[in-house]
């Protein structure tokens, strides 16, 4: 795309996303100000009504930051450097702080290689990955590893969780926009795994996963050497 085009189309966006979040704003200050002036004495529908308003602001701005993080990192020009993973990996973890803390999740990792690649795009890998492992925890507190092996052409990473698992044979219906196998039972608006898969694709790495329901999950993705 050339970069005039390209240039226009990310001013475009912003300035949409930006004014899809001021009706948002106003719909929490509305539910607010409602239930403010109802009080106590509301009961129990009315109570019922305003988290559902709530809710929805809270999923359609979820939504809207997801759908900004994609058309951000597709348009963005990656600058390809050589990147340490334990650097990306920790930035990631620092921006999913309060997250983990929620969750009571651990992240370890094995030693980890410096790749090729652009830093802010494996840092948004790793948080996509973080993210999902800890959204689609078990009973037990998230425990993730990352590690690394070098083939003779590319580096295989790992992410390893211990959450609820999935049916193998949506290994690959799990990486489409918006799908979510769970419906609204959990938080998220699909599009996670997509930005994952879509930032391998750039690099020339290709993503999967392995599972089994109520046995974690793998998220392996390559990297080429060169």
């Amino acid at each position: 795309m050339p970069l005039s085009n390209k240039e226009s189309l990310k001013d475009f966006l912003s300035i949409a996303f930006h004014d899809l979040r001021e009706p948002l704003r106003a719909i929490r200050a509305g539910t607010e100000m409602v239930g403010a002036l109802c009080g106590e004495s509301s009961n129990e529908k009315v109570a019922r009504n305003l988290r559902f308003v709530t809710d929805g602001a809270d999923r359609l701005e979820l939504l809207i930051r997801n759908l900004a993080d994609f058309s951000t990192e597709e348009l963005r020009d990656m600058e390809r450097v050589s990147v340490p993973l334990d650097q990306a990996l920790l930035n990631a973890k620092n921006q999913l702080a309060a997250e983990l803390s929620r969750n009571d999740a651990v992240v370890t990792h094995d030693h980890l290689p410096a790749i090729h690649g652009d830093f802010h795009a494996l840092s948004l890998l790793f948080r996509c990955l973080i993210d999902n492992a800890c959204k689609f925890r078990g009973q037990a507190a998230p425990t993730i590893h990352v590690a690394a092996n070098q083939t003779p052409r590319e580096w295989i990473v790992s992410v390893q969780d211990n959450g609820m698992g999935f049916d193998p044979q949506y290994a690959e219906q799990i990486f489409r926009p918006f799908e979510r196998l769970s419906g609204r039972k959990y938080p998220g608006s699909g599009l996670g795994l997509t930005l994952a898969k879509r930032i391998v694709e750039r690099h020339g790495g290709r993503i999967w996963a392995e599972s089994r329901p109520e046995h974690g999950s793998v998220f392996s993705f390559s990297w080429p050497l060169q």
